[in-house]
């Protein structure tokens, strides 16, 4: 039987933070399996071994450089599952995670769903936050890994509805999506390039809040796009509405 969701995860250059990751994997309460593609300068340890302890995890190494797009598309052509979830190498998905997704996407009778309020830790500043994509004006905190500024939102800086459609961490979708639409061959926004010829396709895309606190998004240095809290938090909060999240590792 194949399984239900084939978790997918492009990653480079980042073997300290494979272990998380995989914990993170490993806790979903779903039928899975996890697929990775790693076009680092060496192939991961760590990943090897732990394919050939699970035959649920499915290692692929590439030698020469891939687009994250790229990976992306790769991974699905080789998913067994009847739905793909993203999980990237650097962030945090809580055991419940998946399995609230994908019923709340059977619920809606949705092709992609993806979270429109999420929190949000950025360790090297220890800000802790909530980002509601839907707040088009107000006081946001933006992060950029190292630090923290504010930030008014107004009427003219255009922040449209499609702003909700970004942020392609949290994406899960039934795998014939792949027959709208491909990830671009860019390493920046290949999520909009996905979801907008899926939304013009007239498909289902419904976006969520987490009140469940099933996903925590990692801002550091090393984040490839900026993001913008609506709210801030104290840290100390943390542990108790993540307690499976064990840090940054160094």
């Amino acid at each position: 039987m194949p399984p239900l969701v084939s978790i997918i995860t492009p990653t480079a250059h980042r073997e300290h933070l494979l272990p998380a990751i995989a914990r993170c994997v490993l806790r979903q309460r779903v039928d899975w399996e996890w697929l990775i593609l790693d076009d680092s300068a060496t192939p991961s340890a760590y990943l090897r071994a732990l394919a050939l302890q699970d035959p649920r995890v499915r290692y692929f190494h590439s030698p020469t450089r891939l687009s994250i797009g790229a990976k992306r598309n790769r991974l699905i052509g080789e998913a067994r599952g009847s739905v793909i979830a993203h999980f990237d190498d650097d962030d945090h998905y809580a055991p419940h995670y998946l399995a609230h997704m994908i019923t709340t996407m059977r619920e809606n009778d949705a092709d992609l769903i993806k979270l429109s309020g999420f929190f949000m830790y950025a360790p090297h500043t220890q800000f802790f936050g909530y980002m509601d994509l839907n707040a088009k004006v107000g006081l946001h905190y933006e992060l950029s890994g190292q630090s923290v500024n504010h930030i008014e939102f107004h009427e003219k800086m255009q922040i449209g509805a499609d702003f909700v459609l970004f942020y392609g961490f949290s994406y899960v979708y039934k795998k014939s999506l792949a027959t709208v639409s491909v990830f671009g061959d860019i390493d920046l926004c290949d999520d909009e390039s996905f979801i907008r010829p899926v939304v013009e396709a007239g498909r289902k895309v419904i976006a969520v809040d987490d009140p469940q606190s099933s996903c925590l998004h990692i801002v550091h240095p090393g984040s490839t796009s900026r993001c913008f809290s609506r709210y801030s938090m104290p840290a100390f909060v943390l542990p108790t509405l993540f307690p499976c999240y064990e840090g940054l590792p160094a």
